[in-house]
């Protein structure tokens, strides 16, 4: 158990589950397919003792909320609040009496509010899509006609790849791209028709150009690995 906070909702392990529901729901996932997905994914949690009553809290409520609470589901988590089970597993943790009250109300009312079925599914939210990109390095050849970028980019605060792209006034080409974060890359123009990228030897390329064209302006890309 992650926290000691007596709410149904204020332990790590019900977050992992519940959380991770909401994320496929949001994707458009039938709630029956995420349920059998997170039983899947977490089986080894669901397995443990101390950790299996917040995992089927965490499932039961999503269910509920989404208005598919699974009747197995439903009748587990009925029995662990009605025996006591999830009491005394609390106590042999070391929760004192005031938590274990405490902790009793907020089961009996929990038990309580998912035994009536929800008026109506909870709305999908629509995932969070943020691009962002980080300029690396700018360019202009020697004959001004032309400009070579590397470019990081982030989805969300996380990093998808970096990439590189030569752009004339009309338009551009990509050069390469790849998907290690941080590792060491740089350029220069050795004249307007030869572009040389230094870059560290590990980097695996997905994509690797090694000559440029554009209506009729066109050179040669050489790779130095270091």
């Amino acid at each position: 158990m992650g926290t000691w906070n007596h709410k149904i909702e204020g332990n790590d392990t019900f977050q992992d589950i519940y959380q991770h529901f909401f994320d496929l729901y949001n994707q458009g996932q039938r709630s029956v397919d995420i349920s059998k997905q997170i039983q899947a994914d977490y089986a080894e949690m669901f397995n443990n003792y101390d950790e299996r009553n917040n995992c089927l809290f965490g499932i039961a409520l999503a269910q509920w909320e989404t208005k598919s609470l699974d009747h197995e589901v439903y009748k587990q988590v009925k029995e662990i609040i009605e025996t006591g089970n999830d009491l005394e597993l609390w106590k042999g943790l070391g929760a004192d009496d005031k938590i274990i009250e405490d902790r009793k109300k907020e089961l009996v009312h929990f038990l309580t509010k998912i035994s009536t079925e929800r008026k109506k599914a909870k709305r999908r939210v629509r995932p969070k899509f943020e691009y962002s990109a980080l300029d690396l390095l700018t360019l202009t050849a020697p004959d001004g006609q032309k400009v070579f970028q590397i470019i990081e980019s982030y989805t969300n605060g996380e990093y998808t790849d970096t990439s590189s792209i030569i752009s004339w006034a009309s338009g551009g080409s990509s050069v390469f791209y790849f998907y290690d974060r941080g590792k060491f890359v740089t350029a220069k123009w050795v004249d307007s028709q030869t572009l040389e990228i230094r870059h560290d030897k590990t980097i695996e390329f997905a994509k690797k150009n090694d000559r440029f064209f554009f209506f009729g302006d066109q050179g040669e890309i050489k790779y130095i690995a270091e």
